[in-house]
């Protein structure tokens, strides 16, 4: 299986666990698949970043939003899913003519700011030109890296627990499915990613079927801690 995959055992277990961790933390917080998911992968194995990434991102959205889907706004994610577009195309561009070097670089630093966005609660104000900007920025971040949560997730921590997670889920499957489509006509999403990304959907149901089961007998703050202390090791890991 691993000749045919064209990756070693050791590098196809090392980025299932990433992708369980990353579903696990994901389910139980709102966030961490790609935040924790990315940088480790990209050591492993950069041919999977981002394609694979946005995908299982998708994925686990589509798992989450049927719980919260009465809390989702279309006014919360229309002007954010507009920015997103032309944050998309600069993403696309960037992937095109930039060395992996300075996309390694780059990832690194998307991951930091995101930990600095978890960690700094900053009110902004919630309007239609943050929202557009927000979005703008998610589709450049979210195509390179796959992590285009926190620009958004930093404009709409301020709502209920639920509501933040629905409108949050809602907006990752539509960026999503756009970066996916994007990707796509950029010839970086191939057969190869699809079989890879097959063979992983098993770690990734477990981490959001097992977060789901036990989450709420965890410290929310404590694991949401952990994720970003390992999430800041890789992210310096790639920076230096």
């Amino acid at each position: 299986m691993a000749e045919w995959l064209d990756v070693s055992l050791g590098v196809w277990f090392g980025c299932a666990t990433s992708l369980f961790l990353g579903a696990f933390v994901q389910r139980a917080t709102g966030f961490g698949l790609a935040v924790i998911g990315t940088p480790l992968i990209l050591m492993l194995e950069p041919r999977l970043v981002p394609a694979v990434l946005v995908m299982f991102g998708l994925l686990v959205a589509l798992m989450m939003v049927g719980a919260y889907r009465r809390e989702i706004r279309v006014d919360a994610v229309g002007m954010a899913l507009v920015g997103r577009v032309p944050g998309t195309l600069l993403g696309v561009w960037l992937l095109l003519v930039a060395p992996l070097v300075v996309l390694e670089k780059l990832i690194a630093l998307i991951v930091l700011s995101s930990v600095a966005v978890s960690l700094c609660k900053i009110s902004l104000p919630l309007n239609r030109l943050s929202l557009f900007i927000a979005g703008v920025v998610s589709g450049i971040f979210g195509t390179v890296s796959a992590i285009g949560g926190p620009p958004i997730a930093l404009l709409m921590h301020r709502l209920p627990a639920d509501s933040a997670r629905a409108n949050l889920s809602a907006f990752f499957i539509a960026s999503a499915t756009m970066t996916l489509l994007a990707l796509l006509v950029a010839g970086k999403v191939q057969l190869w990613h699809l079989g890879l990304a097959a063979t992983f959907l098993p770690a990734v149901v477990l981490g959001n079927v097992l977060a789901s089961r036990i989450a709420h007998r965890l410290d929310r703050q404590t694991l949401q801690r952990s994720s970003l202390i390992l999430s800041t090791i890789a992210a310096l890991g790639l920076l230096f």
